[in-house]
């Protein structure tokens, strides 16, 4: 019950993802069939058309050809009609999956992001997302449509020959649908998911420290482990080949067979005078008109435990802890950002301990301390990210206390750590924070953040960027990114290591800058630098 339970919710969770797009695959799946009702009709006439041509039957044989031309002519026009609605549907499906499945990897608590690899991610949001629409928009439907065409061609060819139906069923290799061939087909679509997976995430990390890579000259091992990570997925993807020849290869030999049993009982009751040319012809031609949906279905059972393995990893990105929304409160006037007994720790090891302290606008403080001492717990912390084993964060505006939230978020101006730049103008990365900042306000901005260099750049302030600020210094993308921050306009400017890769003079310009632009602020730098210690009117030494 429980494993029929799951695939309910799961089954419908995808329906409920192609609303607006259901009568447009019902529109579809009724041009494939009108189509295949021509075809069978094409079928009728092409009898008539042989049997009039050898006067076996009296009629008229060119109206009889022009019904054939024009039921394969409008079975053509629907067909296509009926494939570019499904194709319109699977580019919108696709998108709505992967929009959704973004968005809710952008909403997961930290707790619940940090179970996936990102390169895991990415191929379930490419692969995983194919197979899940192809099922829903081309399989699904095609597999109804073939219901009927079976359907239509069976009791044709049943009210033509009731025995040559009935054996054309009974070597139907109905082993393809038992459960032993289910268990066994599904366990080797989850290796190769799994394997899948396993490359992407290889793929995506040789790629994102490419540099880090070379510079630790450790090529051959990153390759060497991309290597093996595609030959398992290499292997894991025979074993499903085989399986499938296999199976295959039985199916083909079935329906070989039939079609020479068709072909034998034909030829003798043409041979015995029992039927015509004609119905010979429309015999062979409903026989393969059986078989390929037959074949149809039966190739569905494969598609559908893909489609399965993959809906159940699509789904755990949708699962897990998400932030609580809540709607953004900002406050324009002084705050107080005061930290009561707080403290924290990662499974069984604490990080912070009992933290008592207040930050105050107009008074700068270093937060400072040994590596895992706390620093960085201590930013998630403030920016809401995970929340505290006891204690409390609380931002003090006109007197009333406000918890530290998702809400409150909107108030902090953050500058992470390292290189966090987009792929993209320089322009597109500043209006991230404020989509309504005025040049004026840009240059300002930069001013501030002594990355006044980039009008000096060929296109200026629409300078492209690469990936990881690609184009730039380490110290030029962090001077963008500090201006970023500033257009954000948060009450409480909060900067992780952001001097980390400016020279002593630089430091000591865009800190004095900092602090003259952010005096009605409250300023927290965390830092090892002793310029900006030494700078700063409190310090928080982290033990």
């Amino acid at each position: 019950m429980k494993t029929l339970e799951r695939i309910r919710k799961m089954l419908g969770w995808a329906w409920s993802m192609t609303v607006s797009l259901r009568w447009k695959l019902c529109m579809a799946v009724l041009m494939e069939i009108i189509s295949a009702a021509l075809m069978l009709y094409f079928v009728y006439c092409s009898k008539k058309a042989i049997d009039i041509a050898m006067d076996v039957i009296p009629g008229s044989l060119k109206m009889m050809l022009i019904h054939i031309v024009l039921s394969v002519s409008f079975s053509i026009v629907m067909s296509m009609a009926g494939a570019w609605i499904m194709e319109y549907s699977r580019n919108v499906l696709m998108m709505r999956f992967q929009n959704t499945l973004t968005h809710a990897q952008l909403m997961k608590s930290w707790e619940t992001k940090k179970q996936l690899h990102t390169g895991d991610v990415l191929v379930r949001l490419t692969t995983d997302c194919s197979d899940v629409v192809n099922m829903i928009v081309n399989t699904f439907p095609t597999l109804i449509v073939t219901c009927v065409k079976l359907t239509a061609s069976l009791i044709f060819l049943w009210v033509m020959d009731p025995i040559l139906a009935q054996l054309i069923l009974a070597i139907t290799p109905l082993f393809l649908f038992s459960k032993l061939y289910y268990r066994k087909m599904r366990k080797i679509t989850k290796e190769v998911k799994q394997a899948e997976s396993f490359v992407g995430v290889v793929i995506q990390e040789n790629l994102k420290f490419r540099s880090l890579i070379q510079s630790l000259m450790v090529n051959d091992v990153r390759e060497k482990k991309l290597t093996e990570a595609q030959e398992s997925l290499f292997r894991t993807r025979n074993s499903y080949l085989n399986f499938s020849i296999l199976s295959q290869s039985i199916l083909k030999m079935t329906f070989d067979g039939g079609y020479l049993l068709a072909f034998l009982w034909g030829v003798y009751r043409l041979h015995e005078g029992l039927i015509s040319y004609g119905t010979m012809v429309a015999f062979l031609q409903l026989v393969a008109r059986v078989q390929i949906p037959i074949f149809s279905i039966v190739s569905f059972v494969p598609s559908s435990i893909k489609f399965r393995t993959a809906l159940e990893r699509l789904m755990e990105l949708n699962l897990g802890i998400w932030e609580d929304y809540q709607h953004p409160v900002k406050f324009t006037s002084s705050l107080t950002l005061k930290v009561n007994n707080l403290s924290f720790q990662y499974d069984d090891t604490e990080v912070i301990r009992n933290l008592n302290v207040e930050f105050k606008s107009g008074v700068p403080t270093a937060v400072t301390g040994a590596s895992g001492k706390g620093k960085t717990t201590l930013i998630r912390l403030i920016l809401a990210i995970i929340k505290p084993a006891s204690g409390s964060l609380n931002l003090i505006h006109k007197g009333k206390s406000h918890e530290i939230s998702v809400a409150t978020r909107n108030n902090i101006s953050y500058v992470p750590q390292g290189n966090t730049l987009f792929y993209g103008t320089i322009r597109e990365n500043l209006l991230l924070a404020d989509v309504n900042a005025t040049d004026d306000m840009i240059y300002k901005a930069l001013q501030t953040s002594c990355a006044m260099f980039v009008y000096d750049l060929p296109m200026g302030l629409d300078t492209m960027v690469g990936e990881m600020g690609q184009g730039l210094s380490e110290g030029q993308a962090q001077r963008i990114a500090v201006a970023r921050a500033l257009l954000h306009g948060g009450s409480i400017w909060l900067f992780d290591e952001t001097t980390s890769a400016l020279d002593s003079d630089m430091i000591h310009k865009i800190f004095n800058n900092l602090i003259e632009a952010g005096k009605d602020k409250i300023l927290i730098f965390v830092t090892h630098d002793s310029y900006v210690k030494e700078g700063c009117s409190q310090i928080i030494q982290l033990d």
